[in-house]
């Protein structure tokens, strides 16, 4: 697949699925793949329910970051 190909099926993705996501294009255990890239687990949940499982002959896959641990300032060891 080219690029141009993949741009288009990524802009037709964000046409088609909303544009607050982001959409890449990779080679995925299962062959080509559309990756959707969204920021928190409940966004993602809320995607796999919506979104198909393949899509234009790309499987398509969920994913998000998670966030990491929120560090305290506050070290007992100081007092």
């Amino acid at each position: 697949m080219t690029g141009l190909e993949e741009d288009t099926l990524r802009l037709k993705a964000a046409i088609e699925f909303g544009s607050e996501y982001i959409y890449t294009i990779r080679n995925g255990g299962l062959g080509p793949t559309l990756f959707v890239d969204v920021e928190t687990a409940e966004r993602a949940h809320k995607a796999r329910k919506e979104l198909p499982s393949e899509w234009e002959g790309l499987r398509v896959i969920v994913i998000y970051c998670k966030a990491p641990p929120e560090e305290s300032l506050y070290d007992p060891n100081l007092t």
